[in-house]
């Protein structure tokens, strides 16, 4: 979707459709991580291990993609 979007012009008629698709996609992809991923994770991984995870994913920032569509598992097929 993001592929899609970036070429697109604000003022084209498919460009609110689209944005409005993503929107919800976002949408339901976090609530779905909230309320079923995020409890199973919590109670299987315990805080210590959570918390080290949490340190190793700020630890990993500063080496993560600034142009995630850039990334190649984003390109459009």
């Amino acid at each position: 979707m993001l592929s899609e979007l970036k070429d697109l012009d604000p003022s084209d008629e498919r460009f609110k459709a689209k944005m409005s698709v993503l929107m919800e996609n976002v949408r339901h992809h976090v609530e779905q991580e909230e309320k079923e991923w995020f409890p199973d994770v919590r109670e299987a991984m315990g805080r210590n291990r959570l918390t080290e995870a949490g340190e190793q994913l700020e630890a990993g920032k500063s080496k993560a993609p600034r142009k995630p569509l850039a990334v190649p598992s984003a390109a459009s097929k």
